[in-house]
C-alpha cells in the first residue's frame, strides 16, 4: 500500500509474482468488492465484456492509462495529475472504463 495523499493499493500487495499470473477478472473482483476506484494500463481490459458489466454494475470505475510505454516516473505523474477526475468520476460516476490521456480523463465504455 502506498500513501500518496491518496492510498493506492498494488496488486503486488495482494497476488504473488506481482499480479502476473493473476486474471484481470480476478484482481478487478477483488477491488469491487471492496469499493475500489481501479488505476492499469493495461487497456485490454476493455475488450473484457463480462468484466465491464461487472464494473458498470457495481457502479465503480477504472482508469487505464492511454499508453503502457510511460516510465513509472511518467504513469505517476499522468495518474497524480488527473487525481482529481478520477477521485470524483470515482465517486461519483458515471460508472465505466476511462482512459487517462496526458492533458484529460475520458470514459470509453459504456
Amino acid at each position: 500500500m502506498i500513501e500518496a495523499g491518496w492510498t493506492l493499493h498494488m496488486v503486488s500487495d495482494v497476488f504473488p509474482a506481482d499480479g502476473q499470473f493473476t486474471g484481470d477478472d480476478e484482481w478487478i473482483e477483488y477491488g469491487l468488492k471492496r469499493g475500489w476506484t481501479m488505476l492499469t494500463q493495461d487497456k485490454r481490459i476493455r475488450n473484457q465484456l463480462p468484466v465491464l458489466n461487472r464494473l458498470v454494475a457495481s457502479g465503480l470505475t477504472i482508469h487505464c492509462l492511454s499508453s503502457a510505454e510511460l516510465t513509472p516516473a511518467k504513469r505517476t505523474e499522468r495518474f497524480e495529475r488527473h487525481r482529481d477526475r478520477i477521485w470524483r468520476y470515482g465517486a461519483e460516476g458515471p460508472p465505466g472504463f476511462y482512459v487517462v490521456y496526458e492533458d484529460s480523463v475520458v470514459r470509453r465504455w459504456p
